[in-house]
């Protein structure tokens, strides 16, 4: 921070409730704390799992050919100049899915993100299963601001077993990549500062911290 930018006033309102969470010993005061005002950019994408292992959408055939999965497969192919009538599909490798995502407004392009994806269709498992290229948007009159893709990991129990209610659904960890720049963060009056897992100890190591790279800020702690 620069001499300039110390000499500043910093009103820093950290926001406390009840419940005590114990605090990490090192961790940045972005990772423990949100800036209210700041809301989270939510994206959402409609896309296709491949490669299951005959656990997708069931939906397939003469009599589902108008399904949205079957339109779906149609449509993909018909991008790469395969033209395939849709009753004579007989596939159960694939599963229609819905993907959502929530980040920072912060991010720049190119950063990537954790991905949710849930079967809207009757797949029973989407277990080693692979995301298709998937746009994501924040409205859907809107272009694009990202994409997702990748294997999916579906979680388990603890001893390792997949449920029904936990096969249909799963994420990818850096699966989404943002690719455009985001509208700029319009705030106003002095940053104010909530902690994420609220914790009196971790609101005065964070304001202790503030003080070190700014001394002459001025801190106060809302409990």
């Amino acid at each position: 921070m620069s001499p300039a930018g110390r000499a500043l006033p910093l009103l820093c309102l950290l926001s406390l409730g009840a419940s005590r969470v114990a605090a990490q010993q090192s961790a940045r005061v972005a990772d423990l704390t949100v800036r209210q005002g700041v809301v989270p950019r939510r994206l959402v994408g409609y896309g296709l799992v491949v490669g299951l292992d005959g656990s997708g959408d069931r939906s397939f055939g003469s009599q589902n050919s108008g399904s949205m999965t079957v339109r779906s497969i149609v449509n993909l192919l018909r991008r790469f100049n395969v033209e395939i009538p849709p009753e004579q599909l007989r596939v159960r490798n694939v599963a229609a899915v819905l993907v959502t995502a929530e980040l920072s407004p912060y991010l720049p392009p190119g950063s990537r993100f954790e991905v949710q994806v849930g079967a809207m269709s009757d797949a029973s498992s989407l277990r080693g299963g692979v995301l298709w290229m998937t746009p994501l948007v924040a409205d859907p009159n809107q272009p694009p601001l990202a994409t997702a893709q990748g294997p999916l990991l579906v979680a388990a129990d603890g001893n390792g077993r997949i449920s029904a209610r936990q096969g249909n659904a799963g994420r990818i960890a850096d699966g989404g990549v943002l690719e455009v720049d985001q509208p700029p963060v319009q705030l106003v009056g002095p940053p104010r500062l909530a902690v994420r897992a609220p914790d009196l100890g971790t609101a005065n190591r964070i304001a202790a911290a503030i003080r070190a790279e700014a001394p002459d800020a001025l801190i106060l702690v809302d409990s």
